[in-house]
């Protein structure tokens, strides 16, 4: 999240920067306007029950438990592609391209104004997939992609989920108990409204295929980025001012204020 973070602040001086990466451990985030629930606590106030990682979003929506998935992050300046909207639309249609070129059979995407459906999405407890909002990725009516976008200076920074295997149900905060390290609790398959690819490819590409075809499409959409990697340390690291952003924001995105409390990071030293 602070890389990610550091790369809008850069946006907003005109760069336009895409990253795609995973986590380790898996990991709870909740989106920026989101209540922490207390279930998250352990024996402090500001400490994560043992065996639970959680992380707050720079943008808003609703809670994701990122495990087996893909993660993406775009990051430029807004007016140079048409303001947010024509970006979140852009970046839908790309994903959707790339992901068709490796054999994913989508649904067709909603033509209804996605900004809006964003807008439109209540806060809550629970899971960010379990309603697709209008333009999000689909297959078999169930919930692939999941986006949100942050706006700041001029600069828009949208990222998102795509999962390899469904496994939301470990983070739903309106319903089951947060689990850690994302052990699946007994009798739960795991199917729900969202979908992995290992329900719709046999077998599943590598993920480094997925994402050359991802880049590909997504760079076709917004030029040649100034920075495009598939993993959070090649490309992106070389690049002295991101690092350094990234560190300033490290240390607001790993204290208790930012997670608990909503806090509004200060800008990067």
């Amino acid at each position: 999240m602070a890389l990610d973070e550091a790369m809008l602040e850069l946006a907003a001086g005109g760069s336009t920067l895409l990253r795609f990466y995973g986590w380790e451990p898996w990991c709870l985030s909740l989106g920026r306007h989101q209540t922490a629930p207390n279930r998250l606590l352990g024996s402090s106030p500001d400490d994560l029950r043992p065996g639970v990682d959680a992380v707050r979003r720079p943008t808003g929506g609703r809670s994701v438990f990122h495990g087996p998935e893909i993660t993406y992050a775009l990051a430029c300046p807004a007016r140079a592609w048409g303001g947010p909207r024509a970006v979140l639309q852009a970046v839908h249609r790309a994903l959707a391209e790339g992901l068709r070129a490796v054999g994913v059979p989508l649904d067709t995407v909603q033509s209804a104004d996605a900004e809006a459906g964003f807008a439109a999405a209540r806060i809550s407890a629970a899971s960010c997939f379990r309603d697709p909002a209008p333009g999000e990725l689909t297959a078999r009516g169930r919930k692939l992609v999941g986006s949100a976008q942050c706006r700041r200076r001029g600069g828009v920074l949208q990222h998102g989920s795509i999962l390899l295997e469904d496994k939301q149900h470990l983070g739903d905060l309106a319903g089951r108990d947060i689990e850690p390290r994302g052990s699946a609790p007994a009798g739960v398959s795991g199917r729900g409204p969202a979908i992995g690819l290992n329900e719709l490819l046999d077998p599943v590409p590598d993920p480094r295929l997925i994402v050359e075809r991802l880049t590909d499409h997504v760079a076709r959409a917004f030029g040649s980025p100034a920075a495009a990697a598939t993993s959070a340390s090649a490309g992106i690291a070389t690049s002295a001012a991101l690092t350094r952003l990234a560190t300033g924001y490290e240390r607001v995105h790993r204290s208790g204020a930012w997670l608990w409390r909503r806090e509004r990071p200060l800008p990067a030293a």
